[in-house]
């Protein structure tokens, strides 16, 4: 085979070439405000709120998949934090307002000053910023939170930041955006999915988590799918003509996605 002769040729056999410099490290100082959420980088006084909303002690479904004990305690729950924040996670608290988290005729619209709980963590891990890259995980939603329109804002914000779409405009920003969770985990996958991730295989043993054989399954969105469809496709389904008058969506997130990938074509 002959030697490539020409930048093309050697883009056929290597691969596109891209600019080395890194995206910056996610801000740990984050204050992300959106219609029903806010997104603050974690701090010590958002504990005692987080541990009431999360149900701990006593709601085991939060550690269902992961390999700690239940923390006993807010400060037992910000020592095993801090252990995955020396690891290179940084965590996200999501303060919202527990009587808004989903439109609703019944009750005028909060703003931020009213988002005194913390309903939910939300985090940034395995960052590669010479890859452009990154993990979305840590994610621990409160039962008030769950399948709410505030907890698919809160990934939407998180998101917004890797992207360079907020306005702190990481630049260069991420190019690749990884949801990873056990096999076992169908909850987690059907989230990945409906939040416009693309599956990408299994790792197959990938762990040993809690003392048990693990498969993990990779999904991500890449910058390229985030500016054609995936970003409008979330906007499209948080806009107030998404919601009837009682608060019900009209248009499923997947159906709002798709349009979009359908209008950029």
């Amino acid at each position: 085979m002959p030697a490539p002769s020409t930048e093309d040729d050697l883009d056929a056999v290597l691969g596109p070439r891209m600019s080395t410099e890194l995206s910056p490290y996610p801000s740990d100082i984050l204050h992300a405000v959106g219609r029903f959420v806010t997104l603050e980088g974690l701090r010590v006084h958002h504990l005692p709120s987080l541990y009431k909303n999360l149900g701990l002690p006593d709601n085991d479904s939060v550690f269902q998949f992961l390999p700690q004990l239940r923390p006993d305690s807010p400060e037992h729950f910000g020592k095993v934090l801090k252990t995955y924040m020396e690891r290179g996670f940084i965590f996200y608290a999501i303060k919202s307002d527990p009587k808004h988290l989903s439109p609703s005729p019944q009750h005028d619209e909060s703003g931020p000053s009213a988002r005194s709980e913390v309903t939910g963590l939300i985090a940034f891990l395995d960052i590669e910023q010479s890859h452009r890259a990154l993990e979305v995980g840590g994610v621990a939603f409160g039962p008030s939170l769950q399948r709410t329109t505030a907890a698919t804002e809160a990934v939407y914000l998180l998101l917004c930041h890797a992207f360079g779409d907020d306005h702190v405009a990481l630049s260069p920003p991420y190019r690749r955006v990884v949801w990873k969770c056990n096999e076992l985990n169908k909850a987690s996958r059907r989230a990945a999915e409906r939040l416009g991730f693309v599956y990408e295989g299994t790792f197959r043993k990938h762990m040993i988590y809690g003392g048990r054989s693990r498969n993990s399954e990779f999904f991500s969105i890449l910058d390229d799918e985030w500016n054609s469809h995936v970003k409008a496709g979330l906007e499209s389904w948080l806009s107030d003509d998404n919601f009837d008058s009682e608060g019900k969506q009209i248009s499923r997130l997947e159906e709002c996605r798709e349009r979009c990938k359908v209008s950029k074509t």
